[in-house]
């Protein structure tokens, strides 16, 4: 999503420098940037930050548009390299991988990226302090949306995602204390796109041809 960049910085306090697709992208990051894992319950740490791996945010993003979360984002099938490993194929949001970019160029989230022990790369990020004062001032609708997608619709426990990227990767998503909402995500799967093709038969003039 393009962002005015000629914003005043008094107009840059003001949450409707973002649309409302970026305002639930950003209440995400927060939201996994502050909460850990402790035994078998996540426990929240609002004192510290820790960083959302690249890969893990596109299958949460792929997950809230299958939910019907974002208003303007699509996903498509798309390979990438992980760890320096061979390519996996997965459901990419291209939408939610620009509105990345421009919460980082306008300083609300850092970035910061990693060399691996397999000569390949991680990106992750986490909130700034500039985007830590944007938080307070999202509405709360958008932020009730973000929570419920994390608790089990059926008994309201924390749900667990779990991913796990080896010779048959993949992504799970399930409730430690029922199995109404346990599912396993897509988001590494190619999806089969119907659609319509006809002839098209290219017209030259004579005039062009001898």
């Amino acid at each position: 999503m393009f962002i005015d960049e000629n914003s005043s910085d008094e107009n840059k306090s003001d949450i409707s420098i973002l649309t409302r697709d970026q305002q639930i992208l950003l209440y995400t990051i927060d939201y996994l940037t502050k909460w850990v894992r402790g035994g078998d319950h996540f426990l929240q740490i609002p004192e510290e930050r820790t960083w959302i791996k690249e890969l893990p945010l596109w299958a949460v993003i792929y997950y809230q548009i299958v939910k019907g979360t974002y208003e303007t984002y699509d996903y498509a099938p798309t390979s990438i390299q992980f760890f320096g490993r061979s390519s996996f194929t997965v459901n990419l949001s291209y939408e939610g991988v620009d509105d990345i970019e421009d919460l980082r160029e306008l300083e609300i989230i850092d970035k910061i990226r990693l060399s691996t022990s397999q000569h390949g790369f991680v990106t992750a990020y986490r909130i700034t302090d500039y985007g830590n004062k944007l938080l307070v001032l999202i509405p709360k609708d958008v932020k009730d949306e973000v929570h419920g997608l994390f608790y089990c619709e059926h008994c309201k426990t924390h749900l667990n995602f779990l991913m796990n990227i080896g010779d048959e990767p993949e992504i799970k998503i399930d409730c430690p204390e029922c199995d109404v909402s346990d599912f396993e995500l897509a988001f590494l799967e190619s999806e089969d796109v119907s659609y319509i093709s006809e002839p098209y038969f290219l017209r030259i003039s004579k005039k062009l041809v001898g």
